[in-house]
């Protein structure tokens, strides 16, 4: 009985062993590392289809111990077959090796058959090779951007008036090594009008390389876009031939491109090919305006010759683009012409750095001469004659008595103004601007101690070094416990390359003991003091990537509970504002200092005539922060030493979407005066409303002190219709998913912390100004920790648009 019940047991175990699966993941990859989407893997041992990889070339198997073959099979690349052993979690990527025979062959051939596929195929086998031949290269680039507005009726173009337009050019030399490895130099630059709204006045805007599998191009969409020049693109597009014209012994096809399927991330245009080095001649490609992140339409157009006799190169490309504000639309094209190619050219090791741009300033003031000599080609009738006005106008425009009547209109007096907007108060001859909060300011309702009246001026001096002093000034005046508070800060930006700074303040006025807790705590009194204080600060870059940012306060501390408040929130809230009493502490004093230092390796930058403008780095950002209670100074009192670490970053993760996370430690290695103002707090959940996942907890339960080494990470991820926009009902909707997690490690509640959130967002252009944006999403949210598990929570957010960094708060 005993033998029967052992080999039951084995052959059990045996079984179940057997049954055990490991993971075998990777990605399928080109000869240049690319993600290849698509690609079919089919296990031999198994009778079923296998699979396809992801967008991003990703694939998971799940498969038992044992021995298998895969059978790799991609259009456009030579198939494989592997064999792997499995006995554990396994990570295999796949390199494939482009297919060298002509690919028409395998076109099953018909009546009348649309050769536009077979043509497809060879202008992808040929792009390397003709990429190549240019090696890298030199050459100059001259931008004309112009833009009009529908304010500029026909009438008024008849007339010649030119109300509602606005133009730039540029004149830059550019240096290409690899896509990663530019550098411009912009020798001339022109502006008439407003040209904020123009696109492309710098080569580091964007590169629109249809010969990538992915067209990445951040200045207008943080969507990577599949291209049709590419072996995903022969699957994921429809192609079509619209003409067919003979040059010679060879032909030109004009092909139309379609989306072949309801896909997220694809153009739709048009390619013309010669078969005499199966080239791209011309190609027009649209953007969908769902991923337009400034545009409702956005088109590019390009054209190629044949370089020196040596390479096939882009000559031309120009960008058609539609916009609007609260009150007009706009609608701008930019023409960047190519010449003078140097190919095939050596550059020094040291060329190539992480300034992609510069500006001097002479570039500027560069005159008539060196315009009607660079530009390529002349400007129509129609825009010298505009060109003639605007530089008229500017001459004009820089005269006394033009900025007189400026001033006079500026400075005027108006209800509306000092009831509503505020007053302003310019003049430029001592290049200063003064600003005086308006009437409907005056009375404060929502302040501590019941309602007070305020009032505050603005000082502005900007230089043309772009080098610029500010300074606000507040007061204040308690109805209810007749106290006056104010504050004065003074800001200097003295060096703008160096991104270099300082500031100065003083003041009287509540603060929270908790800053940055959950909104419902924020409102309560027993997160109220009233601080009197002194301060400085400093921030500077120190090298390239490298910042410095310091700070030192004198504080003067003092509990408000000694203030007279009201009943009313007490009536209305006393349920929901718990402990709604202010703390009782004695007065005391206290120095403090912070100093934080935060690198971006290999951070690239581009060098106006007078500032420096970050680009961003393909590595995190990693930063430290010390923060010092200093004791037996001026009477101070505390005296703790707390210190942070961490790293964060945005990553593109192409066809995927965007992620983005922050990980960061921190603790007090001192703690021998610390007071309830100076503690680390990590705040709880608020209520329905989904906050920064970037810096707060969606459903932690409760607000807490941290004092011990705690741990802390966010991620968020940004699919930007990945899943969405393959259902055609809800692509109409515009909507996005989004998705990510939280982790909290705190060791004062012995607490190990790990929430998960999905949600979809919708952007929605602002009543006000439509060029300004928001989002309304809804979440789910769910959380489990050795402490407590929470339900499932559904929340809703709200999400600004930061013009100018180019992405969403």
């Amino acid at each position: 009985m005993n033998k029967l019940l052992f080999l039951l047991f084995s052959l059990t175990l045996a079984l179940g062993l057997q049954a055990q699966t490991f993971k075998l993941q990777g990605k399928a990859v080109n000869s240049r590392q690319e993600g290849i989407p698509y690609v079919t893997i089919q296990v031999q041992e198994f009778q079923t289809g296998g699979l396809v990889t992801r967008q991003d070339g990703s694939y998971e198997l799940s498969l038992a111990r044992g021995t298998y073959r895969l059978q790799i099979t991609a259009v456009g690349y030579i198939s494989q077959e592997i064999s792997i052993t499995i006995d554990s979690n396994m990570h295999k990527d796949i390199v494939l090796e482009d297919a060298e025979q002509s690919l028409g062959e395998v076109i099953v051939r018909a009546k009348a058959k649309d050769r536009a596929d077979e043509v497809m195929r060879q202008v992808v086998r040929k792009k390397d090779s003709i990429q190549a031949a240019a090696g890298p290269y030199s050459c100059n680039v001259y931008i004309k951007a112009l833009e009009e507005s529908d304010s500029r009726s026909q009438a008024k173009k008849d007339t010649g008036s030119w109300e509602g337009m606005s133009m730039a050019e540029i004149m830059l030399k550019l240096d290409v090594e690899s896509e990663s490895r530019i550098k411009e130099e912009r020798l001339g630059v022109r502006q008439n009008g407003t040209t904020s709204r123009l696109f492309y006045l710098s080569a580091t805007d964007g590169n629109f390389n249809f010969f990538n599998n992915l067209v990445k191009v951040p200045s207008i969409s943080q969507t990577p876009f599949l291209s049709p020049i590419s072996n995903s693109g022969l699957i994921a597009y429809h192609f079509k031939t619209t003409k067919v014209k003979r040059n010679g012994k060879h032909r030109i096809y004009t092909i139309s491109v379609k989306p072949l399927e309801v896909t997220n991330a694809t153009v739709e245009g048009e390619v013309t090919v010669s078969d005499s080095a199966w080239t791209v001649m011309h190609a027009r490609f649209r953007f969908p305006s769902y991923h337009l992140q400034e545009f409702d339409f956005f088109e590019v157009e390009q054209d190629f010759d044949f370089v020196n006799d040596q390479a096939w190169m882009m000559t031309r490309q120009q960008f058609t683009y539609r916009s609007k504000d609260r009150k007009n639309k706009y609608a701008g094209h930019t023409t960047a012409s190519y010449s003078q190619f140097e190919l095939n050219k050596t550059f020094d090791k040291r060329h190539f750095k992480n300034e992609l741009s510069a500006t001097a300033s002479k570039a500027y003031q560069q005159d008539s001469i060196f315009w009607e000599a660079v530009r390529t080609p002349p400007l129509t009738a129609s825009e010298a004659r505009f060109v003639r006005y605007s530089d008229s106008l500017a001459a004009v425009a820089r005269t006394e008595r033009y900025l007189d009547s400026l001033d006079r209109k500026i400075n005027k007096l108006t209800w509306m103004k000092m009831g509503f907007f505020g007053q302003s108060l310019n003049d430029h001859r001592k290049e200063r601007t003064w600003h005086f909060t308006p009437l409907i300011s005056l009375y404060r309702p929502f302040a501590y101690g019941g309602g007070r009246l305020g009032a505050g001026v603005y000082y502005g001096r900007t230089f043309p070094s772009r080098k610029m002093t500010t300074v606000n000034v507040d007061l204040s005046y308690g109805l209810r416990n007749n106290d006056v508070n104010g504050t004065v800060d003074l800001y200097r930006r003295y060096n703008t390359f160096k991104l270099a700074s300082y500031t100065l303040e003083a003041g009287r006025d509540f603060a929270f003991i908790s800053e940055g807790d959950a909104l419902i705590n924020m409102v309560k009194r027993n997160n109220i003091y009233l601080n009197n204080y002194l301060g400085a600060g400093h921030a500077f870059e120190l090298v390239n990537g490298l910042f410095i940012f310091s700070e030192a306060q004198m504080a003067f501390r003092r509990s408000v509970a000694e203030y007279k408040t009201g009943k009313l929130v007490d009536s209305l809230f006393n349920e929901v504002l718990t402990e709604n009493q202010p703390v009782a502490f004695n007065p005391y004093n206290a120095l403090y200092s912070k100093i934080k230092v935060e690198y971006t390796p290999m951070q690239r930058y581009r060098r106006d005539a007078n500032e420096k403008i970050i680009l961003g780095s393909k590595w995190p950002t990693l930063f430290v922060q010390w923060e010092k209670g200093i004791p037996n100074i001026a009477g101070s009192e505390v005296n703790f030493d707390y210190l942070e670490f961490g790293l964060k970053q945005v990553l593109n993760v192409g066809l995927l979407g965007v992620s983005r996370y922050t990980v960061r430690s921190g603790s007090f290695l001192n703690k021998t005066d610390l007071r309830l103002i100076d503690y680390k707090v990590q705040r709880r959940g608020d209520p329905l409303l989904f906050m920064d996942p970037h810096k707060a907890f969606q459903a932690l339960d409760s607000s807490f002190s941290l004092f011990n080494r705690f741990v802390d990470a966010h991620f968020f991820h940004q699919f930007n219709g990945l899943f969405v926009n393959k259902i055609p009902l809800l692509k109409k909707l515009k909507l996005r998913e989004v998705a990510g997690t939280g982790f909290l490690y705190a060791p004062e509640r012995d607490l190990r912390y790990v929430e998960l959130f999905a949600g979809l967002e919708r952007a929605f252009e602002s009543p006000f100004n439509p060029m300004d944006k928001f989002k309304v999403g809804i979440y789910v949210v769910t959380a489990t920790s050795n402490q407590f598990k929470d339900p499932v929570q559904f929340k809703i957010g709200f999400t600004t648009w930061d013009k100018r960094k180019n992405r969403w708060r």
